[in-house]
C-alpha cells in the first residue's frame, strides 16, 4: 500500500513538474529573444534565429509562443509590469509631492539603467507593435505622466514648487531624461545607476523647488 500511495504522489507531482519546466523553458525564450532584440533589432531577428540560439527548431518555439509580435508585446508587458511594482507603492503613500517625485525619479532612473535589454527593447521597439497594443503602452506612459504632474502642481500649492512651472513640460522633461538613460548607461562607467538615479533627482529638483526648499 505504501509503494502505492507513493505512485500516486508522484503521478500527482509530474505534471506540476511539467508546468514548472515548461514555464522555466518559455522564460528562458523569453530572456533569449530580449536578448537577441537588443543586439540585433527586433525587425533583425526571426523566430528561426531565437530557436537555433536554444537549440530547438523553428516549429518548436511555437510551442511556446504564438507569433514574434506576441513575444514583443509580453517582453514590453514585462518591463511595464516591473516598473509598475515600484511606481503603485509611491503613488498610494502618503509622503509629501515632493518626496513622491523624488523616489520615482531615482528608482525609475535605476529601474531603467539596471535592465538595459529590457529598457532599450521597450523605448526602441514598442512601435513595432499595432495600434491597439501601443494604445496599451501609451495609456500607461499618461497614467505616469498625471501623476508626476499632480504631484507637481500639489507641490506648487503647498509652496515646494516655483508657481511658475508649468508642470505638463516639467513631466515631459522629468521622463524624457529618465527614459533617454538606455543610450549612454555603461554598468561599468564611473557612477552606478543608483548614483545616477540620485544625480538626476537633484538635478531636478534643484530646478524646480522654490528658495526655501
Amino acid at each position: 500500500m505504501a509503494k502505492a500511495g507513493s505512485a500516486e504522489r508522484g503521478a500527482d507531482a509530474a505534471p506540476g513538474a511539467r508546468r514548472r519546466k515548461q514555464h522555466a523553458r518559455r522564460q528562458e525564450v523569453l530572456d533569449t529573444a530580449a536578448r537577441m532584440f537588443f543586439e540585433r533589432g527586433y525587425e533583425a531577428t526571426t523566430t528561426q534565429d531565437i530557436g537555433a540560439a536554444l537549440g530547438l527548431l523553428k516549429g518548436s518555439v511555437y510551442y511556446y509562443i504564438s507569433s514574434k509580435q506576441d513575444l514583443l508585446f509580453e517582453l514590453v508587458q514585462q518591463y511595464h509590469d516591473d516598473t509598475r511594482e515600484h511606481f503603485e507603492p509611491i503613488l498610494a503613500s502618503d509622503a509629501p509631492p515632493v518626496d513622491k517625485l523624488r523616489e520615482l525619479i531615482m528608482v525609475d532612473t535605476a529601474h531603467t539603467a539596471r535592465n538595459l535589454e529590457r529598457s532599450t527593447l521597450f523605448y526602441t521597439e514598442w512601435r513595432s507593435l499595432p495600434q491597439e497594443r501601443r494604445s496599451v503602452i501609451v495609456a500607461e506612459r499618461a497614467r505616469h505622466e498625471s501623476a508626476v504632474q499632480e504631484w507637481i502642481v500639489a507641490a506648487q500649492a503647498a509652496g515646494a514648487i516655483r508657481p511658475e512651472v508649468d508642470a505638463k513640460i516639467a513631466s515631459f522633461a522629468i521622463f524624457g531624461m529618465v527614459n533617454s538613460v538606455y543610450r549612454w548607461f555603461t554598468p561599468d562607467g564611473r557612477k552606478s545607476a543608483e548614483e545616477i538615479g540620485r544625480d538626476f533627482s537633484d538635478l531636478v529638483l534643484g530646478g524646480l523647488l522654490t528658495a526655501a526648499d
